[in-house]
């Protein structure tokens, strides 16, 4: 009887602990799901309990020519903020079909974004040299040019404007407060007014009707007298020219009302006409290596951005650019962790990516797939407004 009592101790310890092990398998098990949501487009969600992780990734064939991958900023406007599945919805109502999007650049509390941006081939935002306003240098920028041909390269503008008697100046900017002594050029993005005039410059401003073009050379008459006043109307079509202190005299003697000028508009480095630009922070995957696995501190940021877990988004493509990766990682709650720049550069190089850049991240992360979010966005009150997406959209 001491034997058979004994005995049934231990098949029970035995089979708790069969147990036991069968409920941590379960528990610790990564559920790895992948559909096709469209053709050639892949959306693969990934829920790792053991290392507390939800990612979501979709996985775009670029050689399938049925979409068009855009960068577009909230309500069209520089100053503005929409969240992901708003910036959808608006699109779908225009008359777009929007496969999927992802939050883009970091941006200011007014929804302006920090980098570079081109929209459907137009210019958003764009500065000239390698100093940025706020950052002291600009930063790695996702692009794709017109045939769809993806980059990432630290762009910058390279504008020239050339006047009836031969002579050119650099355009400095568009849509970004300008420096002393600068051309700039302001379009609807900027809204409906160039900015006011600072208290203690010279500045003189007028408008550019589109006049046709030769080539990548674009045509304008100057349809009006120059105005010295800032806060001029900017027009539907066309620039505001403005030009502030030295630059300010010298182009009002020089361009007059009825005059035909020449602009040309590229980024440097120069791959041609780019259709889609936005920015990022840092460049982390460079030839299929891990850069923060070698440094922790990139451009200069601090541990707290790079080695702290956050929710993270990213974009990046393939060794043959065949394929456009997007992700994103879920972060600051109980069911994912979030991640570091380096686990995030692993993750891309592990789903094939060659070349990798990280966006905004954090409470902006979020993910939508017809619509509807997919991830689980951080902040307490939900999916938090943004300054820009990258979307897919199928060609009408």
């Amino acid at each position: 009887m001491r034997k058979f009592t004994l005995l049934s101790k231990y098949i029970t310890i035995i089979l708790i602990f069969s147990l036991d092990c069968i409920f941590l398998t379960a528990q610790d098990k990564s559920v790895d799901n992948t559909k096709e949501i469209a053709p050639g487009i892949y959306h693969e969600q990934i829920i790792n309990k053991k290392d507390r992780l939800v990612i979501n990734i979709l996985k775009i064939d670029l050689k399938n020519k049925s979409y068009i991958i855009d960068a577009i900023k909230a309500d069209n406007l520089l100053r503005s903020k929409a969240t992901t599945s708003m910036v959808s919805a608006r699109l779908n109502i225009e008359g777009f079909k929007v496969i999927a999007a992802i939050n883009a650049d970091f941006w200011e509390i007014d929804g302006e974004i920090v980098n570079n941006m081109i929209s459907k081939g137009e210019f958003v935002k764009a500065i000239s040299g390698n100093t940025d306003i706020r950052s002291g240098h600009i930063f790695s920028q996702f692009a794709l040019t017109k045939n769809e041909k993806p980059l990432i390269e630290h762009f910058s503008l390279n504008g020239k404007l050339i006047l009836k008697d031969g002579s050119i100046f650099k355009i400095d900017r568009i849509n970004s407060k300008t420096d002393s002594s600068a051309i700039t050029l302001y379009n609807y993005y900027e809204g409906k007014k160039t900015p006011e005039r600072h208290p203690r410059w010279k500045l003189s401003e007028t408008d550019l009707k589109p006049a046709g073009s030769l080539g990548d050379t674009l045509l304008f008459a100057v349809s009006s007298n120059w105005d010295n006043m800032g806060e001029t109307s900017i027009p539907p079509k066309g620039f505001i020219l403005s030009a502030s202190n030295n630059m300010a005299e010298t182009l009002a003697n020089k361009i007059s009302e009825n005059d035909t000028v020449k602009i040309l508009l590229n980024m440097n480095p120069n791959f041609g006409k780019i259709y889609t630009l936005t920015g990022g922070l840092p460049r982390i995957v460079v030839n299929g290596k891990n850069l923060p696995a070698e440094s922790d501190t990139l451009f200069g940021l601090k541990k707290s951005f790079t080695v702290t877990q956050h929710p993270r988004t990213g974009v990046g493509f393939s060794k043959d650019s065949t394929y456009l990766y997007f992700f994103t990682v879920d972060g600051r709650q109980e069911s994912s962790s979030g991640m570091s720049l380096k686990e995030f550069a692993d993750l891309m190089i592990s789903h094939g990516v060659y070349q990798g850049l990280n966006l905004d991240g954090g409470g902006s992360t979020t993910m939508v797939i017809d619509g509807k979010v997919v991830n689980h966005p951080s902040d307490r009150t939900g999916e938090r407004p943004v300054g820009s997406c990258l979307v897919i959209l199928k060609k009408n």
